[in-house]
């Protein structure tokens, strides 16, 4: 049998999986209850091998957290130490976020998985690019839409400048008829295609169904009801004792970087994501937060009614049927799903050039393990990897349960 370290590595490696090898067995339990407060140590052992500004990590069961830890520095070069309640910026594991919400206003009766954008944007009736006219909400949130990828900067500045003007509601309406007029990147529903554009898609047809704006309807539908605060954009954007993002420093006039040399940036300075795109990935948690939104996930996945129905958190997990993607991955709503050591498992990361996280989620096994960086670099993904393997193999024992 593979261990969880094999395991995983397997599961987050994009390429192809390696051939099968000889694992190292599962190291022996320890005495119940010494797993707990462990991550602390590990985190700080990780941080200071990988040489990060900060590393914090969260795990939990359907019922409960048993570990939770943040270690090092809000800022490089400034004493403050990241708390255990900071924020981290979850990058595109923030799409779970916008399905869950989603899929309130479905169990609410406001929209259903096969409404269609011309059934929402009447302005649409007669413009929109017939490849587009029988795509769906959920077709949208699984990448099976054919809408552009839209992951580069430069992209996202672009659709920014087609629909600069009026609110953030207006705003995403406007690029949503917009991009919906031109030909689709692929035919939709033929294949995954990975779009961050079909989330902001997704959202204007809940703001346009609710009279809402998108950001209220977090709130309101996921938010509030849950008890967490869940802010749009990076953490210390306009609340500066937050942790701020690293990027690699230059190492000569700008033509180079150090590989492990970061530096601090700005909040709102470089990498930023407009309010159209927000929904596809802009979201920042504490730890305690994102604990309480992954429990959400792992009790219905567990069969059990909460703030949504076990139904439709199955639904958001659920893949497709027939699988429309060759790899090794399928995409659910939020999360890639990928067998492994006879065992399904739920997964995502989330990047920019200053902050990474990563979740993977074990559903059979009742267990979810994030872990998130205030740097974006190769250090920060190996850094979340291990500590990832290490927290799954320490709390995952028989006698931690």
């Amino acid at each position: 049998m593979k261990s969880l370290a094999f395991a995983f590595a397997l599961l987050t490696t994009a390429a192809a999986p390696p051939p099968e090898i000889n694992a190292p067995a599962r190291p022996a339990a320890e005495a119940p209850g010494s797993q707990a407060h462990r991550a602390e140590a590990l985190l700080t052992r990780l941080r200071e091998q990988h040489e990060l500004p900060a590393l914090a990590a969260v795990v939990v069961r359907s019922d409960t957290t048993l570990d939770l830890a943040a270690t090092g520095l809000r800022r490089q070069g400034k004493p403050e130490k990241v708390e255990p309640t900071d924020r981290f910026h979850l990058g595109s594991m923030g799409k779970a976020i916008t399905a869950t919400v989603i899929a309130r206003l479905v169990e609410e009766g406001t929209l259903s998985w096969t409404t269609r954008p011309v059934d929402v944007f009447p302005e649409l009736a007669k413009t929109i690019h017939p490849d587009y006219r029988n795509v769906t909400i959920e077709q949208l949130l699984r990448h099976q839409g054919g809408t552009p990828k839209y992951d580069s900067i430069a992209e996202i500045k672009g659709a920014t400048a087609r629909a600069s003007s009026g609110s953030a509601r207006d705003q995403r309406r406007a690029f949503s008829v917009w991009l919906l007029q031109q030909r689709p990147y692929v035919t939709p529903g033929t294949r995954l295609e990975y779009s961050n554009a079909g989330y902001p898609v997704a959202a204007a047809m809940a703001e346009a169904v609710t009279g809402e704006a998108w950001e209220s309807l977090v709130e309101s539908r996921l938010a509030r009801p849950l008890g967490i605060h869940l802010t749009h954009g990076l953490p210390a954007r306009g609340d500066s004792p937050q942790p701020w993002g690293h990027t690699a420093k230059p190492a000569f006039f700008g033509m180079a970087s150090h590989q492990n040399v970061v530096e601090p940036q700005p909040p709102g300075d470089g990498w930023a994501l407009s309010v159209i795109f927000e929904p596809a990935g802009d979201y920042s948690l504490s730890l305690a937060d994102y604990a309480t939104f992954l429990k959400l996930h792992l009790a219905g996945l567990a069969g059990r009614d909460g703030l949504l129905k076990a139904s439709s958190i199955r639904h958001l997990h659920a893949g497709s049927i027939p699988p429309l993607h060759d790899g090794p991955d399928e995409y659910a709503m939020g999360w890639f799903l990928r067998e492994f050591d006879g065992m399904e498992a739920h997964w995502f990361t989330g990047a920019t050039k200053a902050f990474f996280s990563r979740v993977i989620m074990l559903p059979e096994r009742d267990i979810a393990v994030a872990v998130l960086t205030n740097t974006g670099n190769e250090a920060a993904i190996t850094a979340t990897r291990e500590a990832a393997m290490e927290l799954l193999r320490l709390h995952d024992q028989p006698d931690a349960r």
